[in-house]
């Protein structure tokens, strides 16, 4: 089997949605400086829902399971087989294009000879996001390592909020969800 090295490095991440009393819980993001829902790379051996899950508890502090909102009754059950929550949404997303043009642009006619170097880490992100549900206490705590802030956001205030398109989408959805 032949690897194709045209497509971009792909990394596996999850995150996850806390709507509370009609407001989401927003973590500003560090390096990106907007505004999303806690999330991170999915560990070896972890399921998107458990990484979800400890990604939302490492930003935030709050302990949080995951909802499915097309079919909780099934989460759990199952013979020879467990059920597991759905994601609200899952998508591609570019986390370093310049990574990916650079290691392009080093093909050569007969195989791949590096001019110039280029991060070997991820190029792509496949995101699943999920609808959580609290266990316990919604009081947070800001991790400062990897945020500028946390807050509550209601539904309105969604549309003026520093992020971008596709994330003021996921969110909308979820709260369209939450109903």
């Amino acid at each position: 089997m032949t690897l194709n090295t045209s497509t971009p490095k792909l990394c596996y991440t999850a995150g996850g949605m806390l709507i509370h009393e009609g407001k989401v819980l927003l973590v500003k993001h560090k390096k990106l400086g907007i505004w999303l829902n806690p999330g991170g790379h999915i560990e070896e051996d972890e399921l998107p829902h458990q990484a979800a899950e400890r990604e939302f508890w490492e930003e935030t502090g709050v302990k949080v399971c995951a909802i499915d909102p097309y079919n909780d009754s099934l989460v759990g059950k199952g013979t020879d087989s467990e059920f597991f929550p759905n994601p609200i949404s899952t998508n591609v997303h570019w986390v370093n294009r310049e990574s990916y043009d650079l290691r392009m642009q080093a093909e050569d006619s007969l195989k791949r000879v590096p001019t110039k170097k280029w991060k070997r880490g991820c190029e792509q992100h496949v995101g699943f996001f999920y609808l959580l549900a609290s266990v316990g206490s919604v009081e947070f705590t800001q991790n400062v390592e990897e945020t500028d802030g946390i807050a509550w956001f209601s539904n309105e205030e969604i549309s003026t909020l520093e992020t971008t398109e596709d994330i003021r989408t996921e969110i909308l959805r979820g709260f369209a969800l939450k109903k």
